[in-house]
């Protein structure tokens, strides 16, 4: 299913280079008047003498990312820019810093790590990340469909490692997705990166969030992927990507999710519905049953009745390919036929105790429609920016939830030619 969202005109300020939506006559920090936007002010420029920026990437819904070389090295990245019109709100610039700060943690080949941040002497605020250019895994999952199991199980230990690296530092993703996970070739197959942090929430020693920008008063995320205390703005943790890997594990398994209807439905569906088997969902699919038990475990709507940490289901992804009976045995799964298996009766579903907050009028936009769900997705680095909302309650109803930032995409408005 796909549903067209309407983009504000994009216009630009001449002094400082920022790019922005509608409602702003003039740039609010040198009074410039802003023009419309025929081609991105940036591209061909050196931002903060050090970065030559090539190509727009695209945008999301609080920015642009980039394409950039170093003009001293050989190295390229990518440039996360918010929008003008957000840049000089005092939250925004406050959640861009703890953003940084947060990613800054991170140093594991399965994540995409902020290697600089900083303003320009006009008042830009930009981010450089590395730069991951392969296939981003919806994209493979639109062009192959299921995938076999000995890749399934590959790319979700990759997925489990880089989420436990980040978890050990204090970071909950709570956007994974698979336009958020970059395949790039590697010497021994493929190498999994996991972009876009912009959302994530840093916990203490205690397990209590650090601040309160993005945690308070809004639900944060994309619906398909949601766990249901995600969905109805309850108390969130590190389950929630367990929760997440475990649709990413279902869909790579499947090529496909177990739910499908407006983002409002799917949510939904995630936080009071049985996912369907796969052979139900898929009839004439045979899979790894193992994997497919994995999958249920992670889906478990109460998060204690999920694995309670990566390195549980990296254990259990692994003894799958050894010991595959085992798992099935350890997870109370029963075999129902070739190929099948399902949790056995008893194993904790409830949804948690809480009235769903999500509600049509106060959703955004559809979550990315990939494929199936109407968008194709080319190659890929970094998903933006400041980060990959598909979901704010309170807050622009009209702002558009794609937040992938891909090579090669469509560019964004005004930009024909540019990227």
């Amino acid at each position: 299913m796909s549903v067209e969202v309407a983009l504000d005109p994009r216009t630009a300020c001449p002094q400082c280079k920022a790019v922005f939506r509608g409602g702003f006559p003039r740039c609010p920090r040198d009074g410039s008047p802003l023009h419309a936007l025929t081609r991105d002010p940036l591209v061909d420029t050196v931002l903060a003498d050090r970065y030559h920026v090539e190509s727009l990437i695209g945008e999301g819904g609080l920015g642009r990312v980039y394409r950039a070389r170093h003009v001293r090295m050989s190295r390229r990245y990518a440039l996360k820019v918010p929008f003008g019109d957000l840049a000089y709100d005092a939250k925004v610039r406050t959640r861009f810093a703890n953003e940084a700060e947060a990613t800054s943690r991170l140093r594991h080949p399965n994540v995409i790590g902020v290697v600089d941040v900083g303003e320009t002497p006009e008042g830009l605020l930009y981010m450089a990340m590395d730069l991951a250019e392969g296939t981003s895994l919806a994209a493979v999952i639109d062009r192959d469909g299921p995938m076999p199991a000995d890749r399934v199980r590959r790319i979700a230990l990759q997925l489990a490692r880089g989420l436990e690296h980040a978890h050990e530092r204090g970071l909950v993703h709570r956007d994974l997705k698979p336009e958020n996970i970059i395949l790039e070739p590697a010497e021994d197959g493929e190498a999994v990166r996991i972009v876009d942090f912009g959302i994530a929430i840093l916990r203490d020693a205690s397990g209590s969030p650090t601040n309160k920008l993005t945690t308070e008063g809004i639900v944060l995320g994309t619906p398909h992927y949601m766990a249901p205390e995600q969905a109805i703005a309850g108390d969130i943790d590190h389950r929630v990507d367990i929760f997440a890997l475990g649709l990413i594990l279902y869909e790579m398994l499947a090529g496909t999710l177990p739910f499908t209807g407006t983002p409002v439905e799917v949510a939904r569906q995630n936080l009071s519905a049985e996912p369907p088997r796969i052979a139900a969902r898929v009839p004439g699919l045979v899979v790894d049953p193992a994997l497919e038990a994995i999958a249920f475990r992670m889906l478990a709507k109460q998060p204690a009745a999920r694995p309670q940490h990566l390195r549980e289901v990296i254990g259990l992804l692994e003894a799958s390919a050894r010991e595959p009976e085992r798992v099935l045995a350890m997870l109370g799964a029963v075999t129902v036929g070739a190929g099948e298996a399902a949790p056995a009766p008893g194993v904790a579903r409830t949804a948690p105790e809480a009235a769903p907050v999500v509600a049509d009028a106060a959703v955004a936009a559809p979550p990315p429609a990939r494929g199936r769900r109407g968008v194709a997705v080319a190659a890929a680095i970094a998903a933006l920016l400041l980060g990959g909302v598909a979901l704010w309650l309170a807050t622009r109803p009209d702002e558009p939830a794609r937040a992938a930032a891909v090579v090669d995409a469509a560019p964004a408005p005004g930009d024909a030619g540019v990227a």
